[in-house]
């Protein structure tokens, strides 16, 4: 049996796991899916590896992998550094940099026509249109499946990203990366190498 720390991309939240989890629990493995606090102006990835550490206190195990999908690729290694036991598993998603180089090649795998698509409150919270949302991210699962995701997105605090600082290497703390050739937020051959 393994355990899963689940943690979410930007827009998103623990819902989208659901699938994911229960094709884990029928193999027997235990997962940890929870909100960051994406929609709250002031908050930024620090403050998302403190809801995880806080969430997971007491219940996940130490040697627990962290999964990263999106966003949630920069919030997984600072959460595996406090937990020295734990592997890391990006699923299309960024990864935290060490360096000003790696922070450029990341902004490089990401593809700007999304980021462009964005409409930016007086709050700083970041939408997108359904039609947009579903082209994005859902362009390839079953229409009903696609709405019923876009109905729980939720706004993005945008400058949560702007000040990210870099943290220790951790590569050797990578149990898996998998790239998905058909992301339209990270572009696949970019992002593959940067791994």
């Amino acid at each position: 049996m393994a355990e899963f720390i689940l943690i979410h991309g930007g827009r998103h939240g623990a819902w989208c796991w659901a699938l994911l989890e229960a094709e884990l629990h029928k193999r027997g493995h235990r997962t940890y899916a929870m909100d960051l606090p994406i929609d709250q102006p002031g908050i930024a990835i620090d403050g998302y590896v403190k809801s995880v550490l806080d969430f997971v206190a007491g219940k996940a195990a130490d040697d627990a992998f962290v999964v990263g999908h999106s966003m949630g690729g920069l919030v997984a290694p600072r959460v595996a550094l406090a937990r020295p036991k734990a592997r890391i598993i990006f699923l299309c998603a960024g990864f935290a940099h060490t360096s000003e180089a790696e922070q450029q090649e990341n902004f490089a795998a990401a593809d700007p026509s999304y980021f462009q698509s964005l409409t930016v409150d007086a709050r700083g919270l970041a939408t997108l249109p359904d039609a947009l949302s579903i082209d994005a991210f859902y362009h390839d699962v079953p229409r009903d499946l696609a709405l019923w995701a876009v109905s729980k997105l939720r706004p993005q605090w945008q400058a949560a990203y702007a000040d990210v600082p870099p943290i220790a290497p951790y590569r050797e703390r990578v149990a898996a990366i998998v790239d998905c050739a058909d992301d339209r937020v990270v572009i696949a051959e970019r992002h593959a190498k940067l791994a």
